[in-house]
C-alpha cells in the first residue's frame, strides 16, 4: 500500500493497543478471507469463536445470522463481577457485508447504554484481512457508568478476541507443514 492509497479504517498493531478518548482500538493480520472472518462474525452462534474474554457462553436458540442495522440478538453471558449468569441484546447499528458489523449492548428491554463494539475488515489479498476491534464508550451519558473504569476489561481481553477469532477461522496448513518438516528433518538424520 503506497502513501497515496486511501484507507477505509486506520490500523493499529495487536502490540501497540490504541487509547484515543473514549475509544479502544486494536487490529492484526489474520489470515483467512473477509468474507469467512464476517460469516463468524454475522453468526451469533458462532461469536464465542471470537470471545477472549470468556464471558460468552452461547446466542439465544433462536438467533438467526445477523442481516441488517437494525437487527436485535441476544447472548447468554457469564462474569462473576455481574452476579453470575445473565443475557444482553445486542443492537445492530453497523452492517457493511463483509467490511464492518458493530452493535450495542443492552440488558433485555433496555435501551443501549452507549457502549459500541465494532469489528472492520480490510483485506489484504484473497487469503488474508487486517481486523480492527473497536471497544467505543463515546455515547455513553451514565454519570455511574463512566465513573467506573472505561474500558472495564484488561486490554489483553481485546487482543485475546484477536487471536481467539484468527485461531477460529485460520487454516491449519502451516500447523501440517512444521509437522512434515519435522518428519523430514528426521529421515535425514539417518543418511
Amino acid at each position: 500500500m503506497t502513501d497515496t492509497d486511501e484507507t477505509r479504517f486506520e490500523r493499529v498493531s495487536a502490540d501497540s493497543v490504541q487509547i484515543d478518548g473514549r475509544t479502544l482500538t486494536v487490529g492484526r493480520l489474520i489470515h483467512a478471507p473477509a468474507e469467512e472472518i464476517f460469516d463468524l462474525l454475522a453468526d451469533p452462534h458462532q461469536q464465542i469463536d471470537a470471545d477472549g474474554m470468556d464471558m460468552l457462553r452461547g446466542a439465544d436458540p433462536d438467533a438467526g445470522p445477523i442481516e441488517r442495522v437494525g437487527d436485535v440478538f441476544t447472548m447468554r453471558m457469564h462474569a462473576e463481577k455481574m452476579g453470575g449468569d445473565y443475557e444482553m441484546e445486542n443492537h445492530v447499528t453497523k452492517f457493511e457485508r463483509d467490511v464492518e458489523i458493530g452493535w450495542m449492548p443492552a440488558r433485555p428491554g433496555h435501551e443501549p447504554h452507549g457502549v459500541q463494539w465494532t469489528w472492520q475488515l480490510e483485506p489484504e489479498d484473497d487469503d488474508s484481512t487486517y481486523v480492527t476491534l473497536v471497544y467505543d464508550w463515546d455515547a455513553v451519558t451514565s454519570e455511574k457508568m463512566l465513573a467506573g473504569k472505561f474500558p472495564p476489561f484488561p486490554v489483553e481481553h481485546f487482543t485475546a478476541s484477536l487471536q481467539t477469532l484468527a485461531d477460529a477461522v485460520e487454516d491449519d496448513d502451516w500447523d501440517d507443514f512444521d509437522e512434515e518438516d519435522e518428519e523430514l528433518g528426521d529421515l535425514s538424520d539417518e543418511g
